[in-house]
């Protein structure tokens, strides 16, 4: 079958999806794990009024089902109850801004490493709910049968230096505000958890548990301004309908588990011998990676952009020229 593949990470995409949003109506209460207790605040937390109803945090779900968070797209904002805590980049933001002591860090710590350095960017491309989304828009402008639009080369390494910007910046942010000598104590309630504020997932998760978000928050010029950004970050996600896979580009978690695409586990393998070079590796690729076309003596072509979806492994017509390997051991080829 031409599309195996394909099929096979649709049926993982929309199980994923349907687990993380809905799964914790499974569960009639939260899980206690003994070992990974919850990062809590202590007294020198920053204040902060943004959870409180209509402000750009509020949060209208019940506690997650598992303590801890995961490295990719699940969300706070599932209105529902979301069955994880958060993505990792909540959590890294959050627990830098409470300076929470290292022996409650740790374990998450090791955990996020551990499923990071398992599947890398296999959580973009097979587990995100975003990710999913976007591929719905794409699938309707083949449905509408519109052409997608050709982004350059100079563009998408304008948006991969902006990826690392919204990743750095927001845990710069976040420790800066936890520290008074740096003078933001009075940016705490503006500035925490500053990444959620501008993610698309805060605006578009809680829908799906029939729950209208904080759309916007006028309270102040720094509120209005997020607000602003945030709806101008909504409609760059929604662009996904011209350009594939458009908000992977920019995403700050997708930044962070890229660390892992080369070193982890996951990988893809290319034989350059056997390579006709025919460009249909690049011409599929919903990320606009040319690495695994242009490599000509390089075994390993895990690019830090690549999602992982293996779309090159399927429409490679050069039997056994690419594989997919995890931990070693071939798990899909062409």
């Amino acid at each position: 079958m031409k599309h195996k593949i394909t099929l096979i990470r649709r049926i993982v995409q929309w199980a994923a999806f349907l687990f993380l949003f809905y799964g914790a109506l499974l569960w009639p209460k939260p899980v206690e794990i003994g070992m990974l207790p919850a990062p809590k605040p202590d007294k020198s937390q920053p204040k902060t009024s943004k959870y409180a109803d209509n402000r750009i945090l509020w949060v209208s779900s019940k506690a997650a089902i598992f303590d801890f968070s995961l490295p990719t797209l699940t969300c706070r904002f599932m209105s529902i109850g979301p069955l994880f805590l958060s993505c990792s980049l909540h959590w890294f933001s959050e627990n830098i801004t409470w300076l929470t002591s290292l022996r409650i860090v740790l374990p998450h710590l090791l955990l996020f490493f551990v499923l990071a350095f398992v599947l890398a960017r296999f959580w973009c491309g097979w587990v995100c709910p975003l990710g999913a989304m976007q591929d719905v828009l794409n699938w309707i402008r083949k449905v509408l049968r519109l052409n997608p639009l050709i982004v350059s080369d100079g563009w998408n390494g304008f948006f991969a230096k902006t990826r690392q910007f919204l990743l750095y910046m927001s845990l710069v942010v976040s420790a800066l505000i936890a520290i008074p000598a740096f003078g933001f104590e009075g940016a705490n309630d503006a500035l925490f958890l500053i990444y959620c504020q501008l993610c698309p997932a805060r605006l578009i998760y809680p829908l799906f548990g029939g729950v209208k978000p904080c759309y916007y928050d006028f309270t102040n010029s720094i509120t209005i301004f997020m607000t602003v950004l945030g709806w101008l970050f909504l409609a760059f996600f929604l662009v996904s309908l011209a350009v594939p896979r458009l908000w992977c580009r920019i995403c700050a978690i997708g930044a962070l588990v890229s660390y892992f695409n080369r070193g982890g586990l996951a990988r893809l393998e290319k034989n350059s011998q056997k390579c006709t070079f025919c460009g249909a590796c690049r011409r599929c690729c919903p990320v606009d990676i040319s690495l695994v076309y242009q490599a000509r003596d390089q075994r390993v072509v895990t690019d830090p952009k690549c999602v992982l979806c293996l779309r090159c492994v399927q429409e490679c017509p050069e039997k056994d020229c690419l594989e997919a390997k995890l931990a070693g051991q071939t798990i899909a080829k062409s």
